[in-house]
């Protein structure tokens, strides 16, 4: 996975929650964010090892 589908990736899944989130439970919506949490790290660790 690069840089571009993990932001595709980011961008989608915020997108989802913003249409999403009033029919979702606080544990679908946490577990969301946490995917979403997860892939920043992933892409802030690449941008690392750019450096």
């Amino acid at each position: 996975m690069n840089e571009m589908e993990i932001r595709m990736r980011i961008a989608s899944l915020r997108q989802y929650l913003r249409d999403f989130q009033h029919e979702m439970t606080t544990e679908q919506t946490d577990a969301v964010l946490d995917v979403i949490s997860k892939l920043m790290q992933v892409l802030e660790e690449l941008e690392k090892r750019k450096r």
